[in-house]
């Protein structure tokens, strides 16, 4: 009789697909590399972000004994929506052909990651796109006033790296659409998304989707020279 599970089943080969150079707050340029594909070290790496906001969480639990809403408090030097996520079972879950993992790397560690879901009919336009099924910056690229923050940009990179090889690679259109969580939404929305409402989820998740022009706009950077 068979027993256990064969967890490397739900794990393939990262790949390098691209690099580049992403700057620390501090002003410094750090090498970064984008993987494609799931490896059981860069879940375990990811599952281990809980464990640096945690300790966060507890100092100023014990700093501030008398607060009672705690996590309204933390809520605006923490984002803790995603603070519960768990890795290794989104990689269970989230287990065949139509799903890629992408992770941004510097020497390091993983500073972003980002789970796809393709292909996505487009709302704005009749064409295919991806949507994003998770994104998350390693909890030490979050603006907190609890601690200082480490890289800039490690979430919009590793978007537009994956926006770049979805066109280039996978031949498809300029877009892509997600729900957003609530502290996320002004991100999306200053890279130029657009919330329609009609296909906002039945937990209150607001759509967006980003069409061509935005998509260009945002791979240039204009909407950052703009403002």
């Amino acid at each position: 009789m068979k027993i256990g599970f064969n967890y490397s089943n739900y794990y393939s080969p990262p790949k390098v697909i691209n690099h580049g150079s992403i700057q620390k707050v501090s002003g410094e340029s750090v090498p970064y590399t984008i993987e494609l594909g799931l490896s059981k070290s860069s879940i375990n790496e990811c599952n281990g972000w809980k464990d640096f906001t945690t300790e966060f969480i507890i100092a100023f639990v014990e700093k501030n004994p008398d607060v009672i809403n705690y996590k309204e408090k933390l809520q605006g030097n923490i984002m803790l929506e995603d603070y519960h996520w768990d890795y290794f079972k989104k990689a269970l879950f989230y287990n065949d052909i139509r799903y890629n993992w992408f992770f941004l790397k510097t020497p390091d560690g993983i500073q972003s990651v980002c789970l796809t879901f393709h292909p996505k009919k487009s709302v704005l336009q009749n064409v295919n796109i991806f949507y994003i099924q998770y994104l998350s910056s390693a909890p030490w690229n979050r603006k907190s006033s609890f601690y200082e923050q480490k890289y800039k940009g490690a979430g919009k990179e590793i978007l537009k790296q994956i926006q770049f090889y979805f066109l280039n690679t996978l031949h498809y259109n300029y877009g892509f659409s997600l729900h957003s969580l609530p502290q996320a939404q002004k991100f999306y929305e200053y890279i130029g998304m657009i919330n329609l409402p009609e296909y906002n989820d039945e937990n209150g998740l607001l759509f967006y989707e980003i069409d061509r022009d935005n998509t260009i706009s945002f791979l240039e950077d204009k909407n950052e020279r703009n403002r």
